[in-house]
């Protein structure tokens, strides 16, 4: 038993110290080593078919930021490590739309590979996730450019497959797809004389007419077509003068000719429906107390032109005159009964009248107001008492306005005298004349309607 005993305490001192040995040799001619593999990418596994990988900005992201990789094993492996050897990783199992920090793993590619440790650089990489949806959004065509004179585009037509295609579908976040308002195909026609036909790339775009990134358009690409051809007509159209800047003060514009008055033009019809007439350039009235004539250019609309023979430059004639400003005049004017029946005595209530004139400065200053009266006819009627309104006879340019005046007549019997003649009855007092008097009207009346209103003259009051 002792001898046993001996044996197997030798067997296991000699274990010991062979695998000691080993350990100090191993770690002595094959130590362990680390190394570090730089930028390394990393791969996405597990996430959901309906999430997608996006950014800060929700544009979506097809990778991730690249991870620094140290693998720390013996000497003899190492040699046999290679970066194609390892994997970099982070698993989205079971997570949804948000944002996540997710550790980074590393996985070994080959099976002889063993006792590695890893560590990675940074160990956590945030993730943000978000929900991948579909839109249906119509399709519209951006045209750009002008056909040559006498050429005319017409409506472009889309296909794909040689099928018309009016929508189209939009993929991508639900953030940046809820964005799109339509898809678009933009088409250069300037300057063609044939029709345009090629396929053409669609973009998203929002209310505003930007472009929207970060989404797919299905289909990408469609045929586009616009017919191109020779269409030109001729058009009548008037020439309207532009007037700059305002005559002198106290002078306005009375008429404006031209000539010639229309001019015949020549294009395309979608453009030249649109011409309703020709304006031409501007001709300056500033300070104009006189009349003026000038020469000017007329404005040609773009893709339209002058039919052969119609002038470039027409005569422009205005006619400045100064304003008529009308005044008014209050007086009072005598009313005198004509044609009074015989037998009758003819008294008048009141027997003057205030009466108002207009008429300009010049024409009422020259008026003579002695020679002004009212007359009212009493010829055929019988005793009685009558409202009448006396007629006036007033010179040339002046009018009578505002209200116009009413008398009584009273027609009486003539009394019968001692001797077998008639005495006239007894009458009212005639009332004594009022002062007449004047006040200007504030407001001038210019006769053109496109200039402005001269301004208002202070109140008067004149005294005939």
């Amino acid at each position: 038993m002792t001898w046993l005993r001996s044996i197997g305490l030798r067997l296991i001192l000699s274990i010991g110290l062979a695998f000691a040995l080993w350990v100090f040799v191993s770690y002595t001619q094959n130590p362990d080593r680390d190394t570090s593999y730089d930028s390394m990418p990393v791969d996405v596994v597990g996430r959901a078919p309906n999430l997608i990988l996006v950014d800060k900005d929700g544009m979506p992201r097809g990778s991730l930021p690249a991870v620094n990789v140290t693998v720390q094993a013996d000497t003899e492996t190492l040699r046999n490590v290679q970066q194609t050897s390892l994997r970099a990783l982070v698993d989205l199992t079971g997570l949804g739309p948000g944002e996540h920090q997710v550790p980074v793993e590393v996985e070994i590619t080959r099976s002889d590979l063993k006792r590695l440790t890893f560590a990675t650089t940074p160990d956590f990489l945030p993730i943000r996730l978000e929900q991948e949806i579909t839109r249906t959004v119509t399709l519209t065509v951006e045209l750009s450019g002008s056909v040559p004179f006498s050429f005319e585009a017409g409506a472009p037509r889309l296909t794909l497959q040689g099928q018309a295609i009016q929508q189209v579908l939009v993929r991508g976040p639900q953030s940046r797809v809820e964005r799109v308002a339509l898809a678009r195909v933009a088409v250069d026609i300037d300057r063609l004389t044939a029709n345009y036909n090629s396929p053409r790339p669609l973009q998203a775009t929002d209310a505003d007419g930007q472009t929207v990134a970060g989404v797919a358009v299905e289909p990408g690409i469609v045929d586009v077509l616009v017919p191109i051809g020779s269409s030109a007509g001729i058009k009548r159209v008037p020439v309207v003068p532009q007037l700059v800047g305002q005559p002198a003060s106290g002078y306005i514009v009375t008429s404006i000719a031209v000539e010639p008055q229309f001019v015949s033009l020549s294009g395309s019809s979608a453009p030249l429906e649109a011409v309703q007439s020709i304006t031409t350039a501007g001709i300056d009235i500033t300070g104009a107390s006189q009349l003026i004539q000038r020469q000017a250019e007329l404005r040609i609309p773009q893709n339209i032109g002058l039919a052969g023979g119609e002038p470039a430059v027409v005569t422009v004639t205005v006619q400045v005159r100064p304003i008529e400003r009308p005044f008014q005049l209050t007086l009072p004017v005598p009313v005198t009964a004509v044609d009074p029946p015989e037998g009758l005595l003819v008294s008048l209530s009141p027997q003057n009248v205030q009466i108002t004139l207009a008429g300009s400065a010049a024409q009422l200053g020259a008026l003579d107001p002695n020679s002004l009266q009212g007359i009212v006819s009493v010829r055929g009627r019988s005793a009685g008492s009558y409202t009448l309104e006396p007629q006036f006879t007033l010179p040339p340019g002046i009018t009578l306005v505002g209200a116009r005046p009413r008398v009584t007549v009273t027609l009486r019997p003539l009394a019968p005298t001692p001797d077998g003649g008639a005495t006239a009855a007894p009458s009212a007092t005639p009332e004594p004349p009022a002062a007449p008097s004047a006040t200007p009207e504030l407001t001038v009346t210019p006769t053109v309607g496109r200039q402005p209103t001269e301004p208002t003259p202070p109140a008067a009051t004149a005294t005939p």
